[in-house]
């Protein structure tokens, strides 16, 4: 019988969660609301009831993987705290659900398990070196080399959006000016334009509004300085544009190409792609559950 997993990706309004074999092939999946002010004890029973749902058509699941926004303990067993959930502080999230479902559950960031969804199961499938920006309301990042996720000392590894793209640009919440999230987030273009949405703006830029066009340029020049210095830093084999603003598709990828290219010696180009993400949506829950995948499988190497 094939293995099978869960993901679950908890956003500020809505959590989505499937189950999926181990090369991310999806049985099953659903959201539910996340109503962050009725706690997280609620939100975890709704979690294990979804699943349990989900589990009744597709059969049992060994393990399962959580991605949430917000700092992590190193230890990867407690959410620290959760700017989009406000007054989750210290909630051992793994523990809470494992209670519930009866099989291991692993936290992650939310950026780094869409990273990790991507390389198994999207556009880096194959590969052993990813970097993923995640363009949002914010912009997040999460990073893969050689065939591991890079989480840094502290955990924390990935802050894509405060990469500085010009000392001299806007303050920033984080104290620097000119990050990239004042820029190339969903957030920062639709404030930039004036007039709507992110996505208005990349509608209006087509139609040669200069306005629009002015706007989308700034982004994407910022994205592709961040990425040609990612690639400088890392030169992984992918960097991979995703989150809901990468919906744009050609017109977000083709610019950032072209940047990157004006700024990357042609040798540091020959083994690095610039692409959009694969899964959309299903990046953050499907990498979750092969996280899950990859630590039960490690399991039974040691064991």
């Amino acid at each position: 019988m094939t293995e099978l997993f869960i993901g679950v990706d908890v956003g500020g309004t809505t959590v989505k969660l499937g189950v999926c074999d181990a090369a991310g092939a999806v049985r099953a999946r659903r959201s539910i609301a996340t109503d962050p002010p009725a706690g997280p004890e609620r939100l975890v029973e709704r979690i294990a009831d979804a699943v349990g749902e989900m589990l009744a058509a597709t059969g049992p699941a060994s393990g399962c993987g959580v991605g949430i926004p917000g700092p992590l303990d190193p230890a990867r067993r407690t959410l620290l705290r959760a700017n989009h959930l406000p007054g989750w502080a210290d909630v051992p999230i793994p523990a809470m659900l494992a209670a519930r479902l009866g099989v291991p559950v692993l936290l992650e960031n939310d950026a780094n398990c869409a990273a990790w969804g991507e390389l198994r199961a999207g556009v880096g499938r194959g590969a052993e070196s990813l970097v993923l920006f995640t363009l949002g309301t914010g912009v997040g990042g999460g990073i893969v080399l050689g065939g591991r996720l890079w989480t840094g000392a502290a955990g924390a590894a990935g802050a894509l959006g405060h990469l500085v793209v010009d000392p001299t640009g806007p303050l920033c919440a984080c104290g620097q000016r000119g990050c990239l999230e004042q820029y190339a987030s969903a957030t920062s273009v639709a404030r930039h334009f004036g007039r709507g949405s992110a996505e208005d703006a990349f509608a209006a830029a087509a139609l040669n509004e200069p306005d629009a066009v002015a706007v989308v340029a700034a982004a994407t020049d910022a994205l592709a300085a961040a990425s040609s210095a990612v690639i400088h830093t890392l030169q992984p084999e992918l960097v991979v544009l995703g989150g809901g603003m990468a919906a744009a598709g050609e017109p977000l990828l083709a610019p950032v190409r072209d940047g990157v290219r004006r700024r990357v010696r042609a040798v540091w180009l020959e083994r690095t792609r610039v692409e959009l993400a694969a899964l959309g949506g299903d990046a953050g829950w499907i990498g979750g559950a092969l996280l899950a995948a990859e630590d039960s499988r490690q399991e039974r190497v040691d064991g």
